[in-house]
């Protein structure tokens, strides 16, 4: 994974304002019961003594944690002494070598929440379900999301961002009566809000004009990022990589699907994005050079930025594409990276690191670090967020339906120790056929075999052990409620 990729948070600002009054649900008896939240954590990290933590994460996730920090310093003199500033792509990996020699470098390690099966496995992460007990607290999170802080039964994360792809279309080119007119003389039917890959593809198509540098696709295409969206395609035309002895099952009619949908977006999409992350293509999105795309929610929050959005107000937020080549429509979104701060074992202060852990996603604590308009990396997970005011009004209403839409359809890429691995050699192969390096017909092929050496490689008895952790991610709608 690359540096650049996901600074995309930089370019993401606030948006409209609402009224209190539109947000009963936040006040009252919500409030008492975030008080008496913290007030637990509080009473069981203060016996534990004064500790200056050391911990490994990215100042752009960092700045906004500080203030709930520097209160939980002051009230049970437990407090960050230190950082080691690194990227979220680059921390994986640091992870990775801090779990092999066992250091008690670091005392917590804010990453990826899909490196836990890695990392859980390699002896790093210390359980948080006694903390969690002690404190009677709970990670409240929308739909099943707190699933995706488990493995093998245990839970070793706490998320501080949500980091849901959602699917956004142009609200002006939609609703253009002349524009609905034409497409419905073209194919025969209305022009709305795709529900399916089909829907959205024709409606690129449709709209797609690089003469006026206007572009069907603003989905990424480039290795790091590519199988992000892949997955999405996977899953909801029933896929499932692996089958119960850890067999991938990549050659299938779901693979094949996903591929083909993954691949004919280039007819739509700027020449240049094969190799473009985030910081080229958001600017594309916000300045309305873009039709139809999933992107991660944090988006939202720069097209509605009144004062400095030129697409305020045209956009359209909702549910991401489906499939019906299982037989059923199935939608299925996806998080990743998800970042969550996960506890050495190996740290003489592992206690202390855990509470300040869950200090960090209380209600009142998260709000504002998933609010701030300035530091912008956290997005909404809370169920407490789909109400607050600061918060909802980042996103707009419609922007915090769509979330909650696709946060009940949410799927994990593989969630199996080795997942870098897995997942660097699928972006490979996929980023190759995009740019034509490699055949379509032999993406499925290759990773099947390259996935195979993997898998023997960390052993296959181990991962058929994971395999239930992994299933227990996977969603268990095939569309949301309404």
């Amino acid at each position: 994974m690359r540096r650049s990729q996901f600074s995309r948070r930089a370019f993401v600002e606030g948006g409209i304002t609402l009224t209190m009054a539109s947000f009963v649900p936040f006040t009252g008896i919500r409030r008492a019961v975030a008080a008496e939240e913290d007030d637990r954590i509080v009473n069981l990290a203060k016996p534990l003594g004064a500790a200056d933590l050391r911990g490994m994460i990215w100042s752009p996730y960092y700045v906004p944690m500080q203030p709930a920090m520097q209160e939980f310093k002051q009230l049970t003199g437990i407090g960050v002494g230190s950082i080691q500033d690194i990227s979220i792509f680059d921390a994986p990996q640091r992870a990775m070598a801090e779990a092999l020699s066992r250091s008690p470098q670091f005392d917590f390690f804010h990453i990826d929440s899909n490196m836990i099966p890695s990392l859980a496995s390699a002896g790093l992460l210390e359980p948080l379900d006694e903390y969690m007990k002690n404190a009677n607290f709970k990670i409240d999170a929308v739909s099943d999301y707190a699933t995706f802080m488990t493995y093998k039964g245990s839970t070793y994360g706490i998320p501080t961002d949500g980091n849901v792809h959602i699917e956004y279309v142009r609200k002006d080119l939609l609703e253009d009566p002349e524009n609905q007119k034409r497409f419905e003389d073209k194919y025969g039917k209305k022009l709305a809000f795709p529900q399916t890959w089909e829907e959205e593809f024709a409606i690129q198509e449709f709209f797609h004009n690089p003469d006026k540098d206007l572009y069907g696709s603003g989905s990424l295409r480039n290795r790091a990022n590519g199988p992000t969206w892949w997955y999405m395609m996977f899953y909801s035309a029933g896929g499932f990589p692996f089958d119960d002895d850890v067999n991938p099952t990549l050659l299938t009619e779901a693979g094949e699907y996903a591929v083909d949908v993954y691949l004919q977006e280039k007819k739509v999409a700027h020449p240049e994005s094969g190799g473009w992350g985030t910081p080229q293509m958001i600017p594309r999105i916000n300045s309305g050079k873009v039709v139809a795309c999933q992107y991660w929610d944090g988006t939202a929050r720069l097209n509605e930025n009144k004062e400095k959005s030129p697409t305020y107000g045209k956009w359209l937020y909702g549910l991401v594409p489906g499939s019906e080549k299982s037989g059923k429509r199935m939608h299925r979104s996806i998080s990743s990276p998800l970042a969550a701060v996960l506890v050495n074992k190996y740290s003489p202060r592992k206690a202390q690191a855990a509470y300040l852990a869950l200090w960090w996603a209380t209600l009142k604590n998260s709000t504002p670090i998933v609010s701030d308009k300035v530091n912008t990396f956290h997005d909404a997970w809370h169920k407490g967020h789909m109400t607050a005011p600061t918060v909802v009004e980042n996103y707009t209403p419609a922007g915090i339906s769509a979330i909650q839409q696709n946060m009940q359809v949410v799927s994990p890429p593989v969630y199996l120790t080795g997942y870098l691995e897995f997942q660097d050699v699928l972006g490979k192969n996929l980023s190759e056929a995009y740019v034509g390096q490699l055949a379509a017909r032999d993406v499925l092929k290759r990773t099947t075999d390259e996935w195979n050496a993997i898998v023997n490689r960390i052993g296959r008895r181990k991962l058929k052990e994971e395999l239930a952790s992994y299933k227990a991610l996977m969603p268990k709608k095939d569309k949301p409620a309404a």
